[in-house]
């Protein structure tokens, strides 16, 4: 530009014969959410490079894209099936990211004004007892075995916390309400006052379990279940939250949904959808 001075570190456009100064690649800053919208539309699992499925010991059903599952109306949008190991504490963990690993990458500090967002879409099929489920976010997508998922309900109501930071649903046989789900969170390893179930569990109606994280950390929670409808027909009420203890707002999170057995029983899940997102 005639006149002006040119450097390497910034450059100018005109813009209606007004001179604009970008400076280094501030102007590249990306905007919007980080989004991902997995619903196992694909015809095997490895077609998909955002899940990342880790089944402890043997499993009586490995991790696949099916067909046959859900409810009411089978293989209807895709799902993926599976079923643990019929040994006591065996887990199955299913973490959905933005890499082969699926690590940890939804920040709640990121959220600004927003939420950051987790909510899944599954049946419980065959049965509600002899199991733990654990739906949401933790910051580990393999916690691994014998934990029988990130925060855990081993007697009464009370939490296990296995993850240093997690928030989400907790169903467990071997609690006071064994087919509701409880939720709860965990912030540096310590965890939240529990909330009570507002969602029974039942055997193929379609459930939905939504947690929602503002950027201090505070944590909401969202959940659905219908014996007829699926998907968005499912409506959402709220369960609770915030939590006393939230979670850690600079610790990465990412969506995880884990079955574990309780006995010498294997757990088969069957999950049709999840959604994350969160501000950049």
């Amino acid at each position: 530009m005639p006149g002006r001075e040119w450097n390497d570190r910034s450059f100018y456009v005109d813009a209606s014969n007004k001179p604009l100064r970008l400076s280094y690649a501030s102007w590249l800053e990306p905007t919007g959410a980080v989004m991902i919208f997995e619903d196992f539309l694909m015809d095997a699992l490895a077609d998909s490079p955002y899940v990342t499925v880790n089944q402890s010991g043997t499993a009586t059903t490995a991790a696949a894209i099916s067909a046959t599952a859900g409810a009411p109306t089978a293989g209807h949008g895709g799902w993926l099936a599976g079923a643990t190991d019929n040994v006591d504490a065996e887990i199955d963990e299913i973490a959905v990211g933005g890499s082969a690993t699926a690590a940890s990458y939804l920040v709640p500090e990121r959220a600004g004004s927003g939420m950051l967002v987790c909510e899944w879409g599954f049946v419980i099929p065959t049965a509600l007892t002899a199991r733990q489920y654990f739906v949401g976010l933790s910051d580990d997508p393999t916690e691994g075995t014998t934990t029988n998922g990130p925060i855990n309900i081993q007697t009464g109501t009370t939490l296990v916390a296995v993850a240093d930071d997690a928030a989400g649903f907790i169903f467990s046989s071997l609690a006071t309400d064994a087919d509701g789900y409880y939720a709860a969170s965990v912030d540096s390893t310590t965890a939240s006052t529990i909330i009570a179930p507002t969602v029974t569990g039942v055997v193929d109606d379609y459930t939905r379990l939504r947690v929602e994280i503002d950027s201090t950390g505070e944590v909401y929670f969202y959940s659905g279940i219908h014996a007829s409808l699926g998907g968005s027909n499912v409506k959402l009420k709220f369960q609770g939250g915030p939590t006393n203890v939230g979670v850690t707002p600079t610790v990465a999170l990412v969506p995880i949904f884990t079955a574990a057995a309780t006995t010498t029983t294997a757990v088969p899940w069957e999950i049709d959808y999840v959604l994350a997102a969160c501000s950049r």
